[in-house]
This record gives structure tokens, C-alpha cells and sequence, in this order.
């Protein structure tokens, strides 16, 4: 997917929602290769768009179905993956880090586009330690306040618990032995 293609598919599945009857709003956190391509202007793909839903309660589990359909639909019209709108990275993450309510970036429909701050974005791609996600790591660097290997610690302490820090010590190490040279 490419940008301009991400936009269309939230925009689609925010009509399809309306369409479903959903009024109650759905909010939901872009992270991953989409918040990469729309927010720090990566020059790349993605195979899907990454969330982490902000909410739950009885509104969000009557829509989640609604939802599950709608996700389909624009899968079935574009020819996409069934997990193109992909919560499966908050199952993972789940309890090893903090989510952010974010800003609110964009509606479409009752579905609402929130954001964290870039320092966030990073610190997920140093937990996850890939050479892709270093490679976005040096997009995001510049972009952030971060210009040290202290700084950075600092920020996985802020959002990266610290089980998950010591579960994932060695993919941390070599993030940051890339974006900052080794200790």
C-alpha cells in the first residue's frame, strides 16, 4: 500500500461503518509502516495498517463485529489481506507496552484517527530491532529530540516496560548499537 492508498481504504471503511449503522465513535492509535508513510514521510510500502484500539466497553464490543464485516468488505472490493487493518501487533504488545491516548488526526466517519508522538513510533522500532525498523528508526531520529543513546533509554523506559526491555534486551542492544554505535 502506498499512501494515497491508506487513505482511501480508512475512508472507505469509515463509509462502510456508517453504512453498518455505526454511530458510537471507534478510536483507534496508527502506528507501523502506515504512521510511517503518512506522519514521518517514509519513502516505502506497507502490507497493512497497524492499530492499537484506544477503547473498550460495551459500545466498542457491539461494533467490533460490525467492524471484523466492514474490514472484509474493503478487502474483498480492493483485493486486500484479510488482516490489512491489523490489530494483531496489540495482542503481541499487549503487556509489554504503554499506549497513548494520542491526538485525534483524522475522522473518517465514526472512525477516529489518532497518533502518538513520533518518540513513540520510535521506541516500538527499537523493541522491535529489525533492519527495516532501524531503517525507520534514522527517518524518525531527525524528526525527534532524540540524539543520544541515553535519550533513547530514556524514552524505552517511557513507554517500554521493563520486563519487555529485559525479554528483548538483545534486539534493543543492537537498535541502538546501529542508530548510535556501540558502548
Amino acid at each position: 500500500m502506498r499512501a494515497k492508498e491508506i487513505e482511501k481504504y480508512l475512508s472507505q471503511l469509515g463509509q462502510e461503518l456508517t453504512r453498518q449503522g455505526i454511530q458510537h465513535p471507534i478510536h483507534v492509535l496508527l502506528i507501523g509502516g502506515a504512521y510511517m508513510m503518512l506522519l514521518a514521510k517514509a519513502p516505502r510500502t506497507t502490507n497493512d495498517i497497524d492499530i492499537f484500539w484506544l477503547e473498550e466497553g460495551e459500545a466498542f464490543q457491539q461494533a467490533l463485529y460490525t467492524l471484523r464485516d466492514s474490514v472484509q468488505t474493503i478487502a474483498q472490493r480492493h483485493a486486500l489481506p484479510p488482516n490489512w487493518f491489523n490489530y494483531l501487533t496489540q495482542m503481541l504488545l499487549y503487556d509489554q507496552v504503554i499506549i497513548p491516548k494520542g491526538k485525534l488526526w483524522k475522522r473518517y466517519g465514526p472512525l477516529s484517527i489518532y497518533i502518538p508522538p513520533k518518540e513513540y513510533i520510535l521506541a516500538l522500532k527499537i523493541l522491535a530491532g529489525r533492519e527495516k525498523d532501524i531503517d525507520d528508526c534514522a527517518i524518525l531520529l531527525p524528526q525527534t529530540k532524540i540524539k543520544t543513546r541515553q535519550q533513547a533509554q530514556q524514552l524505552l523506559d517511557q513507554y517500554i516496560l521493563p520486563q519487555a526491555q529485559q525479554e528483548n534486551a538483545e534486539q534493543i542492544e543492537y537498535a541502538l548499537d546501529e542508530l548510535f554505535g556501540r558502548q
